[in-house]
C-alpha cells in the first residue's frame, strides 16, 4: 500500500510542478520584460519650425524647417540633453533644448525643454530676445507625443519675430 501512495505522491507532485512552473515563468515574463524596457529605450522623432524674419522695409522672411532626430538610446539612471538649431533670414536663430529621462516601467519623460529665439546683426548672434519653457512629454513604450511651442522677439516688442516648433517624439 504505501509503495501506491509514494506513487500517487510522486504523481501529485509532477502535475504540481507540470502546473506552477510554467504558471510562475507567465507571471516572471512581464517583469522581466519591464525590466528590459527601463533598461534602455529608444527615441525617435521630428522637429519642424516656422520662423519668420520681420523686415520694416519689403517682405519678411519665413524659414520652413524640418529635422529627423536621430535616434538615441535612453538609459535608465542617466539623462540625455539634445539641443537642435535652425537659423533664418540672416539675423534669427532659434534652438530647441530639452531633456530625456527614463522611470522604471519604460516611460520617457521630457523635462527641462526650452525654445530659445536670439534675432540681431547675424545668426550667431548672442542678443536672446525670447524663450518658451516646455516640459512634461510623456512617452509610454511604444507612443509618441507631439508639443507645438510658440516664441517670439518679446524683448524688442517685435511680434512677427517670431518661431513655432512642432517637437514630435516616439518612445
Amino acid at each position: 500500500m504505501k509503495a501506491n501512495g509514494a506513487r500517487h505522491d510522486s504523481y501529485r507532485s509532477a502535475i504540481w510542478r507540470a502546473l506552477v512552473i510554467p504558471a510562475a515563468a507567465a507571471i516572471a515574463a512581464p517583469a522581466l520584460a519591464t525590466d528590459a524596457q527601463a533598461a534602455e529605450r529608444t527615441v525617435t522623432g521630428s522637429v519642424s519650425m516656422r520662423i519668420m524674419d520681420y523686415e520694416s522695409f519689403g517682405r519678411n522672411t519665413v524659414c520652413n524647417r524640418g529635422f529627423s532626430l536621430t535616434p538615441r538610446a535612453v538609459k535608465s539612471g542617466f539623462s540625455n540633453s539634445i539641443t537642435l538649431s535652425s537659423k533664418c533670414g540672416g539675423e534669427i536663430r532659434v534652438e530647441v533644448h530639452y531633456k530625456l529621462d527614463i522611470d522604471p516601467n519604460g516611460v520617457i519623460r521630457v523635462t527641462e525643454g526650452l525654445v530659445k529665439f536670439y534675432e540681431g546683426d547675424s545668426e550667431n548672434t548672442s542678443d536672446l530676445d525670447g524663450a518658451s519653457a516646455f516640459a512634461n512629454i510623456i512617452l509610454f513604450p511604444g507612443a509618441s507625443a507631439s508639443r507645438n511651442i510658440h516664441v517670439q522677439n518679446w524683448s524688442e516688442g517685435q511680434p512677427d519675430d517670431k518661431a513655432d516648433v512642432t517637437l514630435t517624439l516616439r518612445n
